[in-house]
């Protein structure tokens, strides 16, 4: 008896438990920033480079050491840093988290993507 409730207050504390919970609320002051839970989609760009959409129209691209072909795109995929926030620069503490079966691909460098150029056939 003793070990089932033993296993059940580890279960409720454990589900209470989120990777993020000592995330800060607000990015670091000065640096292009944004919070991994508002990620809105990926494409792979080349063998180690992800694109990936944050809000409407942010987009960033992630560099991995490892070949980002191998990442199963039909599976689910996140993105996961230390603090929760993940900025341009340096890509250590975040990843790149997805497949079946399931593989992390450590990130090395952050930068945002180039705006596309406007379409000459456009008018003003």
């Amino acid at each position: 008896m003793v070990r089932y409730t033993l296993f059940a207050a580890i279960l409720a504390l454990s589900a209470c438990a989120t990777p993020q919970d000592n995330a800060s609320s607000t990015p670091p002051a000065g640096r292009d920033c944004f919070n991994s839970n508002s990620v809105s989609g990926y494409s792979y760009i080349d063998s180690e480079h992800v694109g990936i959409n944050v809000g409407a129209n942010r987009k960033y691209v992630l560099t991995t050491m490892f070949n980002a072909r191998d990442l199963d795109w039909t599976q689910a995929i996140a993105l996961r840093s230390s603090n929760g926030w993940i900025c341009t620069g340096n890509g250590l503490g975040v990843e790149v988290i997805g497949g079946d079966p399931r593989r992390t691909y450590p990130i090395t460098a952050i930068e945002r993507a180039p705006d596309p150029a406007p379409n000459a056939d456009q008018g003003s």
